[in-house]
């Protein structure tokens, strides 16, 4: 227990020393997913191997250049952040549907080639996507700092759905409700960090982001939107946490990695997070544009 409470502490310092200098850096925002990026692409083609998956190494990385190169090209030509993000899922779309052909073509005697190709393709996905939101929201967003707000709701406020689901479920969860992938976890508890995780995300968006990027609509009216954007985010946290789940019981592993004792990889860190980045990047569309 000590252990992880040092990690955990350490682990919020290195967050810290990243994304609170990308207010008035977005390009640090950048590196922080260069950085997240890498070791998750590590450790779930070593999960997948584990598993006696064969993911392409080189497409996995090769697609991850490509979303870069995206990124660079939409700020280059000075585009918003929903335009940079229909640009991502065309020309990584097709890239990860030519992963999924390409490899059983190419793989002929391969046994598992159709499920190699879906991996493959889908880690360039599941890796890429989240972190282009972040960027995209901290860099292309009509004045790039307040990006930086919506992407705090992404990167918190999962960790604040936990926090109070584990504070429900161990005070009065009973009825599990998914025994056969994470036994800790109760309806109760699911239900108390949804909520709580809704009035938080309608507080700070009402006090700080109301005002900060001077959202044209009735209080009200902002304060209900970002009341069930809070629960989307819980339940996107949950189903984050449940897919990396999923993956390390079907493989065969407890971990992800040993990078942080006590917590594991960086994927057992970010799990969750990967699912309600994109939640912090539809909150700034939905808030600067359709109303």
């Amino acid at each position: 227990m000590k252990q992880r409470t040092i990690t955990g502490v350490i682990f919020a310092l290195l967050f810290t020393a990243f994304f609170l200098p990308a207010y008035w850096f977005p390009i640090t925002a950048v590196i922080m997913s260069l950085v997240v990026g890498s070791f998750v692409v590590y450790e779930l083609i070593k999960a997948l191997k584990s598993g006696g998956y064969r993911p392409s190494i080189s497409l996995v990385v090769s697609g991850c250049a490509l979303a870069m190169a995206v990124l660079a090209g939409s700020f280059a030509l000075s585009l918003k952040a929903e335009s940079a993000l229909a640009l991502y899922v065309m020309v990584i779309g097709m890239y990860t549907l030519a992963c999924g052909i390409l490899i059983p073509v190419a793989r002929f005697n391969d046994t598992k080639a159709l499920e190699n190709g879906i991996a493959t393709g889908g880690t360039v996905f599941y890796v890429t996507f989240p972190l282009f939101c972040l960027d995209a929201c901290m860099m292309l967003h009509p004045d790039g700092t307040n990006g930086w707000f919506y992407m705090l709701i992404g990167l918190v406020a999962p960790w604040v759905s936990d926090v109070f689901a584990y504070l429900v479920g161990v005070t009065i969860g009973k009825h599990k409700i998914v025994p056969h992938i994470s036994p800790k976890k109760s309806w109760e508890g699911c239900i108390g960090g949804a909520f709580f995780c809704a009035v938080g995300v309608m507080i700070y968006s009402c006090l700080v982001i109301y005002k900060v990027d001077n959202i044209q609509m009735n209080i009200i009216a902002f304060g209900i939107l970002t009341f069930f954007m809070g629960l989307l985010v819980s339940v996107m946290s949950q189903l984050g946490d449940w897919f990396a789940s999923v993956i390390k019981r079907h493989v065969g592993i407890k971990d992800y990695g040993t990078i942080f004792p006590g917590h594991g990889g960086m994927l057992d860190r970010f799990d969750s997070a990967f699912f309600t980045m994109p939640v912090g990047l539809l909150l700034a569309i939905i808030a600067n544009n359709i109303f």
